[in-house]
């Protein structure tokens, strides 16, 4: 009866291949040893190979390691074999196995440095030298400093003479190895089994399609370009998953950092993973992904529209744009999670994916809290209004729409342009291109207090959504690039999030561009050029209110679906809006008549004049009178500096 192949009861994966590793270079330092001299723990680790060997005594190193090789067989993706296949074989491993060991270990750094400790590139040297012919101890150097190029290896004090460097194996490199979860700051290494099935992906992109492209070459950038919260780094780990790899996550700021990268790197590559990044490049920049000596790929990176992304070492690109959903795919989003009797009604809220699956889980929570098993539409509604956005909060502020908008008073042409508006933001899908195209740009143009502000709370309300004011003194900047950053920040913060977003005051962002003079010319024609493209292209709703409409670039107004002139309110609209704000009250008809032809103040005047009045008349606990709405309308011209046109009360009754 044949003797079993060593190591068949051993389970596979990679902490038994890195013990079986470290157990082959322990029996490798043996033979360095002269037997009589040899420490006794050194005979107790070669006793456990004798076990697992399945005799009296040990094989020799280069049995041990055929064996070893032999039992791994092909399984490509343990990060041992993929380090040798990347030119990382035996006499490597064993380095990387002997720096290994003195941290399992420590006993088996007095074999290498006389006085225990780390063990450094000089005593490294002087004890693998053996293992080269001539003994020569070059190329151990040169192995050496190679690893720690890679990333393999760390040097804890690169300020003292090479020789003396003391080295360790990079610890996640170390828990990669060993079998554990490896753990970098600003990266997350995500096992195959815990990403996301291609079969469950809903949208456009193909990740069938992308696993085919990464099974054919893993040299290869794959660009995922959108709006954020869209399934961007979903759509790369479903395609991940079905090519066979993990992911490893990175943060933007690990490319920044020399020593973190060359270690993600090697965790990648070591890990059998798709390094994924997300960036942010603003407009007119270039994000370059720095090259590493060891991983060239797969590489996976997911940004907004706006930037450049230039692959390492000429690595060919394949770019994958993915839209905000329609109608049909939000459908799709909403029944996949369970809320199939209200897929349809919420299908209409312009949402990203992500969104969807935040406000779904928010409206679970809602529900639970009210001892609902099944969460309603209202549920949705107050969780969408949870949703908030840090790009979007820090640069926006949200309008309060709690209470009902006063009353909108148009002209008749104006009033027919506003419901036409209405009515394009109601069905902008429908109207939209297949792919995009589904944006509504505005411009609300007249003087301060004619309701501009107030038709945008209209509009919010009549269509169900939040309204955010972009917050110029957070936007515009006085550092070149700034501002256009801060907008595309904003734009696409409210383009994931079902909302329409207030631009007030856009005149000062929108103004004319110039000839060019001077450098300042220039980059504020620069932001006016992106500020242009970048409504063009806005998925979303939008409204721009000016107080002076004729310092807007003309190109601004043929981007806009809809122009509305606000006037100043003539004496039967002034009649009214009066009326409308003052509620219950005991002013005389002839008062309000008079206060409406000779007063020509704007609506929002007029809405200053029945605060201070209520104002008043709170204090005296009766309704409002003559008297109150007299002092306060005399008090807005007093703000002004103007004259008030009433007549003097006693002209008036007599």
């Amino acid at each position: 009866m044949s003797r079993p192949a060593p190591f068949a009861a051993l389970p596979p994966g990679a902490a038994s291949h890195f013990r079986l590793t470290l157990f082959g270079t322990v029996l490798r330092l043996a033979e360095f040893c002269d037997p009589a001299d040899r420490p006794g723990f050194i005979d107790d680790y070669r006793a456990e190979c004798a076990m697992l060997w399945g005799a009296p005594e040990p094989p020799d190193a280069a049995a041990w390691s055929a064996a070893v090789d032999h039992w791994a067989g092909d399984r490509h993706d343990l990060p041992l074999v993929r380090l040798a296949a990347a030119g990382f074989p035996g006499l490597h491993r064993q380095i990387i196995a002997t720096i290994a060991l003195v941290e399992e270990d420590p006993r088996f750094a007095a074999l290498i440095e006389p006085d225990g400790g780390f063990p450094t590139l000089g005593g490294l040297t002087a004890l693998w030298r053996e293992a080269v012919p001539l003994r020569d101890g070059s190329p151990i150097r040169d192995l050496l400093l190679e690893m720690i190029a890679a990333g393999l290896v760390t040097a804890a004090n690169m300020e003292a003479a090479r020789i003396d460097w003391q080295l360790r194996l990079a610890h996640p490199v170390h828990d990669l190895l060993s079998g554990a979860t490896p753990r970098l700051d600003g990266t997350l290494f995500e096992p195959r089994a815990t990403l996301p099935e291609a079969g469950d992906w809903i949208g456009d992109g193909d990740p069938v399609a992308l696993a085919a492209m990464l099974a054919a070459s893993q040299a290869v950038l794959l660009l995922v370009r959108g709006p954020r919260s869209n399934g961007r780094k979903t759509l790369l780990r479903a395609a991940a998953r079905r090519a066979g790899l993990n992911v490893l996550a990175v943060a933007p700021a690990v490319l920044a950092d020399p020593a973190r990268w060359r270690t993600a790197g090697a965790l990648a590559h070591a890990g059998n993973a798709l390094l994924l990044v997300e960036v942010e490049p603003g407009p007119a920049e270039t994000v370059d992904l720095p090259q590493h000596p060891l991983f060239a790929g797969p590489i996976g990176v997911v940004a907004g529209m706006m930037g450049g992304i230039r692959a390492p070492g000429g690595m060919p690109t394949i770019g994958i744009p993915l839209a905000l959903p329609d109608t049909a795919v939000r459908a799709a989003h909403w029944h996949s999670i369970g809320f199939e009797a209200l897929a349809s009604p919420l299908a209409d809220l312009s949402l990203t994916s992500g969104n969807i699956r935040r406000a779904a889980a928010g409206a679970a929570s809602r529900a639970a809290l009210a001892d609902r098993a099944v969460p309603e539409q209202a549920d949705v509604v107050r969780a969408l209004r949870d949703l908030r956005d840090a790009g979007l909060d820090a640069l926006a502020t949200p309008i309060d729409l709690v209470a009902a908008p006063e009353a909108l008073h148009l002209e008749a042409p104006d009033r027919a342009e506003f419901e036409a508006l209405l009515l394009r933001c109601r069905h902008r899908e429908q109207l939209g291109e297949p792919g995009g195209g589904r944006g509504v740009r505005a411009l609300f143009a007249g003087p301060s207090g004619t309701g501009k502000t107030l038709a945008a709370r209209h509009i919010a309300a009549a269509l169900g959504k939040d309204l955010y004011r972009i917050d110029l003194s957070a936007t515009v900047s006085k550092f070149i690039g700034e501002t256009e950053k801060s907008l595309e920040r904003a734009l696409s913060a409210a383009e994931s999030l079902n909302i329409v977003l207030l631009l007030d005051e856009g005149d000062a962002l929108m103004a004319r561009r110039t000839d060019v003079s001077s450098s300042n010319d220039r980059y504020a024609n620069l932001e006016t050029n992106f500020l242009l493209q970048r409504i063009e292209s806005f998925d979303g709703i939008l409204l721009v209110t000016s107080n002076d409409a004729d310092r807007i670039d003309p190109a601004f107004a043929r981007r806009m679906d809809a122009v509305l002139a606000f006037h100043p309110p003539d004496e039967i609209r002034r009649h009214d809006i009066l009326l409308q704000l003052l509620g219950e009250h005991r002013v005389s008809p002839g008062l309000l008549q008079d206060i409406a032809c000779r007063c020509a103040l704007s609506g929002g005047q007029l809405r200053n004049v029945a605060l201070h009045a209520r104002l008043l008349a709170l204090d005296t606990g009766a309704p409002i009178s003559d008297a109150e709405l007299r002092q306060s309308v005399v008090r807005e011209y007093r703000k002004t500096g103007d004259y008030c046109p009433l007549k003097p009360p006693l002209a008036a009754v007599g």
